[in-house]
């Protein structure tokens, strides 16, 4: 195990790429569920550090969001990103 002392991740995760609108609002949803699926909340709304606030009602959270609705026309191949 080259002497590492934890794994952050299982084995198996394997990182999924988003391509389309319809699979990154599927895993989104998923995401926002979690909480109320571990009790930490009844509505994904009402979780405070989840994002759903401001997919759900347009408001801030905790944290400043922005959606992915919102990056998808970001040009991420841009050489002024990389300045």
């Amino acid at each position: 195990m080259h002497n590492k002392k934890h794994e952050v991740f299982e084995p198996s995760f394997d990182r999924k790429e988003c391509y389309s609108i319809p699979f990154m609002q599927q895993k989104t949803n998923y995401i926002h569920q979690n909480p109320c699926k571990a009790g930490l909340a009844k509505l994904p709304e009402e979780y405070p550090h989840s994002s759903a606030k401001y997919y759900y009602t347009g408001e801030q959270g905790v944290y400043p969001m922005v959606t992915y609705m919102e990056l998808q026309d970001i040009d991420l191949t841009s050489s002024s990103l990389q300045e």
